[in-house]
């Protein structure tokens, strides 16, 4: 949503004066945990406050007084004004107090004029609103109402990115402030407070037209404690309005979980002070919500938003167009085309009588041309989007990336339209300018959005290079290598931002990158702020726009991605490593063959919105190509099905539901067949998933149907699951090994040698998470029948985001699964495994870990939300308050890229890739590349909550295997590993031939 486009319709509330709504009696204050129920946000014992907007509508009713008495009907007219405001009829606003502030004295005057100006950015006319409180600082007599209006009009400029006007604004508020900090008035708490305050606002306003936001943040902070200092102010609804501006400043930074913190702090001041059925209150809720939705939680973020529509409509406000338009791009975010689109369409009514910004929102927001396009309406969205690349072509230079990704939508349009040629054009021109900006960083939209876009019109253009879908390709080698590089850089957006966000931490542990890293994100962080500033500035009205303003936005623009350009290139010759786990370059299929030895080939797949892609590339011969009619949502319902059979929680084998063999056979036939002539003979089968098939492994999809089971014989009938051994598995033909990306292989290849001599393994498992799992209070006894399984707990996905590490359960069988391969391997028990409270961030810090060949943590894989405050992929160690080292217990992301490995294994023995709407599976990408880039070959981790007896049979033999044939591959030792589950006795009731026993176990990285 464009912010000045929208011009607080959004937030049109923020900065209204005490005047306009009264205060209310307190409210209980609301909890400040991450719940996303607004029905447990606002107790519905409070939702009964009707009074107010009865008050505003029998103002807008009420008969005027007679023009004869111009004082009466001055007043009565800034009267209505007020209601029309507070009820969200701005047009009425603005006509009922342009006519009083032509009849009110002066000092009155002057206030209607500054409520004028409120009404006019709730419309968007900002040079409007600018003139109106100018005009009211004139007549003003008293010095605080000045600095108010000054800091108002200082902050509109800095939204247009007008540094000089900012700035000439700031020198007045400094005159007016030293003027009221040296008179008597002064000495009054209330005058003193507004005096700090409007005086930062003015600082605050120069920081933002220049892109400081940590600069903002600070002053913002700063306003918050003199407030929260004041008695009078700390019980004030504008606390909360301090409180979401600071929200939104930490959105603009990146910072979405403090931005919710904050949000939801501004929520419960709002619900205290003026009550939870104001419209304030609404609007924070639909400000949450957009929050929480850009942090990937969709679903919630969309809650928070319809509940905030319900209490703002209920006030009698007209319409909310903004609330609507925030409920689109959340919509728009889920791919919910038609429901985004019907959104966009009641908020073009609400705005039906302001043409101009009708026309604004409908050419700047990308959302709903989209949504036209996929809503079969692509000819009536070519007409928008051709007129705002004009318009962009005409403001922009040729490298920018709004006019990049505005050809690139076009592009969409064309080829929806089949005017192929042309949609190639647009795609040519657009994508190396997209591709070269990848990384930034999007303030206007958020990165989630950004990268939806990018993802949309590569995959469009994927369709321009291939065709329909129509099983195996035959397209030009030069346009399947092309589609292999664009879906390359397309997949895992949000695990790279993760990885260089973490990256970016780690890199404070070495003072020589963290100097040249901190420059990089300054630049970073300005010039993202800059253009942020300057999307608003060329899309405002036309009388809003000042072409200097402009020009010098683009310069500085321009001067910090230089000077970025140049701190990276240092970093790249100075620290290649980094640079390239910053900002890695996707490779094409030539790029790929090197890496491969002989008996291997790669697999790569692109889960699109309408189909899949899979490519197939060997170390000679031919690349091959398939493109399937499955689209994202057909293949989550398929993995939804495969992952029923195989991540269960029945405890009795009895109750085992069938693997459902004939939809796995299905995938198989559609995605992988068509291009079994380029990887055939292959002994390992590297593949690079995506999108839902990162939730299972490949090797449980058979390359065909079994065959019919022979006629019923009289010998005994065959052990449970016996009829799996029929199956032909992938996994019976060749083995499997993930990677993260095409270049992952390579660059664990080129690891330099090792040098010197390393213990065999070392592990930390069963953890402790709180002091009753010491005493052992937490032990739940279950006799087993001989048919029973135990199933390894692991955390609920993303089902509670108020749990803390005290509450995950303990992993006690853990410990056997660790004991049993260090028996195998030959580690010393108390030199090389730290169970239970040894099991602890302090111990793995302490440890050098380059000193062991396999490095094994048995306890839980986290993902971002699963924990309070997580927002990276961690694993679960030893609570501080058992172990009392001072650490959070959580071993993450970012601690992970510090550490120092030199090892063949890393194995995560509790991880489960189906959590969370797929962010398991990109959770363990990230993983992977942080323990890569931390000196590991490979992972093994597992996809589900393993059964405890087989799990442990299996990696004890497949390390087994490796200890008895060094020259054994890690690939091949898992799968004979599996191929000696499946075909092994089990335990005489029941075999491990189901594949939830034999399959759970993925590896990542380098399987030779």
């Amino acid at each position: 949503m464009t912010r000045v486009a929208l011009a607080l319709a959004l937030a049109a509330v923020m900065l209204w004066p005490a005047t306009v709504l009264a205060q209310q009696d307190p409210a209980p204050m609301q909890r400040r945990v991450t719940e996303a129920s607004a029905e447990r946000l606002l107790d519905e014992s409070l939702l009964n406050s009707p009074e107010r907007r009865a008050r505003n509508q029998e103002r807008l009713a009420a008969p005027l007084p007679s023009e004869d008495d111009r004082e009466a009907l001055g007043e009565a007219l800034y009267q209505r004004g007020l209601a029309a405001i507070e009820l969200g009829r701005q047009s009425q606003a603005v006509d009922d107090l342009k006519r009083a502030s032509g009849l009110l004295g002066s000092q009155d005057r002057a206030e209607a004029l500054f409520m004028l100006g409120q009404a006019y950015l709730n419309l968007g006319h900002v040079s409007r609103a600018i003139a109106a409180l100018a005009e009211a600082s004139r007549l003003e007599t008293g010095p605080g109402s000045q600095l108010r209006n000054l800091a108002l009009m200082a902050e509109q400029h800095a939204k247009l990115g007008d540094v000089a006007a900012t700035t000439a604004l700031l020198k007045e508020c400094q005159g007016i402030a030293q003027k009221i900090q040296a008179s008597k008035a002064d000495t009054n708490p209330n005058v003193s407070l507004w005096r700090r305050t409007n005086s930062l606002r003015c600082e605050m306003a120069l920081a933002h037209a220049q892109g400081r936001l940590g600069e903002v943040e600070t002053l913002s902070r700063q306003i918050i404690k003199g407030f929260e200092d004041a008695p009078k102010a700390r019980n004030s609804y504008v606390l909360g309005n301090r409180y979401q501006l600071l929200a939104e400043n930490l959105r603009a930074q990146g910072r979405l979980a403090d931005a919710e913190t904050e949000a939801r702090t501004a929520l419960s001041v709002y619900q205290k002070t003026v009550g939870p059925t104001s419209q304030r209150t609404g609007t924070a809720l639909q400000g949450l919500g957009r929050i929480i939705a850009e942090q990937g939680r969709i679903k919630e973020g969309e809650t928070l938003v319809r509940k905030g529509m319900e209490l703002i409509q209920a006030q009698g406000m007209a319409g909310n167009g903004g609330g609507r338009l925030v409920l689109a791009d959340i919509l728009a975010l889920d791919y919910r085309w038609a429901e985004a689109r019907e959104q966009f369409e009641l908020a073009r009514q609400v705005y039906a009588d302001q043409p101009d910004l009708v026309d604004g929102i409908m050419r700047r927001n990308p959302n709903i041309t989209l949504a036209m396009v996929k809503t079969g309406k692509a000819a009536e969205a070519l007409p928008l989007l051709q007129r705002h690349v004009e318009i962009l072509t005409v403001k922009l230079d040729a490298q920018d990336y709004a006019l990049a990704q505005a050809r690139g939508l076009l592009g969409i349009a064309l080829q929806a339209l089949g005017r192929h040629d042309e949609a190639r054009t647009e795609f040519t021109a657009a994508l190396p300018v997209l591709l070269a900006q990848i990384n930034d960083e999007d303030q206007e939209t958020g990165n989630l959005a950004r990268d939806q876009k990018l993802r949309l019109i590569l995959e469009a253009y994927m369709e321009n290079l291939v065709g329909k879908p129509t099983g195996r390709i035959t397209a030009t080698p030069d346009a399947i290598a092309e589609s292999f590089r664009v879906a390359e850089a397309a997949r895992g957006r949000s695990v790279q931002r993760a990885l260089a966000a973490s990256a970016t931490r780690a890199a404070a542990a070495n003072p020589a990158i963290a100097a040249l890293v901190r420059q990089v994100q300054d630049t970073e962080k300005q010039a993202a702020a800059l253009t942020s500033l300057l999307a608003n500035a060329i899309s405002a009205r036309a009388e809003d726009q000042t072409a200097a303003a402009i020009d010098a936005l683009k310069s500085r623009i321009g001067d910090l991605k230089s000077e970025r350009a140049m701190i990276m290139a240092r970093i790249g010759e100075q620290f290649p490593d980094y640079a390239r786990l910053l900002n890695p370059k996707p490779l094409s299929l030539e790029e790929v063959r090197p890496s491969l030895r002989g008996g291997e080939a790669l697999l790569s797949f692109y889960s699109a919105e309408d189909r899949l892609y899979a490519w197939a590339v060997s170390g000679t011969g031919p690349a091959a190509m398939s493109v399937s009619p499955i689209g994202r949502l057909d293949l989550e319902a398929r993995i939804r099905k495969l992952r029923d059979g195989l991540d269960m929680t029945v405890a009795e084998v009895d109750e085992f539901p069938d693997f459902d063999v004939k939809t796995a056979a299905e995938l198989y036939a559609a995605a992988i067949a068509p291009i079994e002539p380029a990887w055939a003979g292959a002994e390992i089968l590297f593949t690079i998933p995506h999108g839902p098939l990162g939730q299972i492994p490949l090797a449980v999809l058979p390359t065909a149907l079994p065959k019919p089971p022979a006629a019923k014989s009289a010998s005994p009938p065959a052990p449970l699951f016996a009829k799996y051994r029929e199956v032909p598995w992938l996994a019976r033909k060749v083995a499997v090994a993930q990677l993260p990306s095409s270049g992952a292989l390579g660059l664990l290849r080129s690891t330099p040698p090792r040098q010197t001599p390393r213990r065999a393994f070392v592990a930390f498992g069963d953890p402790l998470f709180n002091k009753q799992q010491v005493s052992g209070q937490d032990l739940i006894s279950a006799a087993l029948t001989g048919r029973g399984v135990g199933r390894r707990s692991v955390v609920a996905s993303r089902a509670d985001f108020t749990a803390e590490l005290g509450q995950l359960p303990r992993l006690r069988d853990t410990a056997d699964e660790v004991k049993g391969i260090a028996q195998v391997l030959g580690a010393d028990p108390e030199q090389d495994l730290f169970l239970q409270a040894r099991a602890s961030v302090g111990m793995v810090r302490q440890l050098d870990l380059a000193r062991w060949r396999v490095v094994m943590f048995a306890t839980h894989g986290l993902i971002p939300g699963d924990l309070a405050g997580l927002d990276q992929p961690a694993l679960a160690l030893s609570s501080p308050a058992v172990t009392g080292d001072g650490s959070s217990g959580l071993l993450t992301m970012e601690a992970i890229m510090g550490l120092k490995l030199d090892a063949d294994w890393v194995v995560l023995s509790a991880c489960n890739t189906a959590a969370g709407d797929g962010s398991g599976s990109e959770a363990v990408s990230g993983l992977g590349r942080a323990f890569f880039y931390a000196g590991t070959r490979a992972l093994l981790v597992t996809n589900w909550p393993v059964e405890t007896v087989s799990a442990r049979l299996l990696t004890t033999d497949l390390f087994r295997r490796q200890a008895e044939d060094p020259a054994l591959s890690r690939a091949q030792a898992l799968r004979r590993a599996m191929l000696g589950l499946m075909d092994g006795p089990g335990t005489g009731s029941f075999t491990y031939a189901h594949p939830t026993f034999w399959a759970p176990y993925s590896l990542v990285g380098d399987g030779g």
